[in-house]
């Protein structure tokens, strides 16, 4: 039976590859002020940066409720028939989507399997991304969410912020940090680390040459990939600094694809403009 590839907003894959395999996304909902709204379709990073540059505070962001979920997996069914669906989303220990999308699931007499992708952005959209590969190979529903949990723990997903202030008006960092990070220049570096996403570095400099060593860094220490495919995924930072840090990754010839790709409202609500990181599974492609 044909399987289909679902998973939310913040999985940050590009238009090209959600449309080439066919995934199914559902939108996290952002929050500015009273007013709600639906990721990536009446609201966009451009929107979120708008908002916070004049209320001087982060929008928020709520997870997607079994309701939702359950309405969203019917949506799919109305439009594919009679089809398996196989859902990765943002990890358990990141948002209550993931108990909510398994509470839906239920309703579903097992037509509906749930993965917990334990990450998120595009860490999340690699776990997708693979999954709608084995799809279109035709593996069973049952057969690609064995697959992908096997490679969960492979995922290397980590960003280097440029805009601390958003981790101080997040409440994850002190204003004493903050006056210290914007003295020394300093750009946190993010690690997604069973699940959770952990501070792993405090480089200091200018953002491009602290984005090269981090991708040296990263190559170094996740030195194990997977060479079909590596993302750079960042909220709007300048569109130079993107490029060239696409052309320096693929510089180091090991990936067979380097994507860039933006990161959705969703994400971007909590880390700022700016944020770039590599992402990739290091699991040499052999899970």
């Amino acid at each position: 039976m044909k399987t289909i590839i679902t998973s939310d907003s913040s999985c940050d894959l590009s238009k090209e590859q959600v449309k080439e395999y066919n995934i199914y996304e559902v939108p996290i909902s952002v929050i500015l002020g009273e007013n709600e709204f639906k990721d990536g379709v009446d609201i966009f990073p451009e929107d979120i940066f708008d908002y916070v540059k004049q209320n001087k505070k982060l929008p928020k962001t709520a997870a997607i409720s079994s309701y939702e979920y359950s309405e969203f997996f019917k949506s799919v069914f109305e439009k594919e028939g009679d089809v398996n669906i196989v859902h990765i989303g943002l990890g358990s220990k990141i948002s209550s989507s993931f108990n909510n999308a398994l509470e839906a699931a239920k309703e579903f007499d097992g037509k509906v399997i749930v993965v917990d992708g334990n990450n998120l952005s595009s860490g999340t959209g690699l776990l997708v991304l693979y999954a709608a590969k084995l799809a279109k190979d035709g593996l069973e529903a049952s057969e690609i969410a064995q697959k992908v949990e096997e490679r969960v723990a492979f995922v290397q997903a980590g960003f280097i912020i440029q805009e601390v202030s958003y981790l101080y008006k997040g409440g994850r960092c002190s204003a004493m940090a903050l006056i210290g990070a914007n003295l020394l220049r300093i750009k946190p570096r993010i690690q997604v680390i069973d699940g959770a996403m952990k501070n792993v570095g405090k480089p200091r400099g200018k953002m491009l040459p602290v984005l090269k060593q981090y991708v040296d860094d990263v190559l170094k220490e996740y030195n194990n990939p997977d060479k079909a495919i590596c993302f750079v995924t960042h909220s709007s930072i300048e569109p130079e600094i993107a490029d060239e840090i696409v052309e320096y990754v693929k510089s180091k010839n090991i990936f067979d694809e380097v994507v860039q790709t933006v990161a959705s409202s969703t994400i971007t609500s909590h880390c700022g403009k700016g944020t770039l990181g590599i992402l990739y599974i290091n699991d040499g492609g052999k899970a």
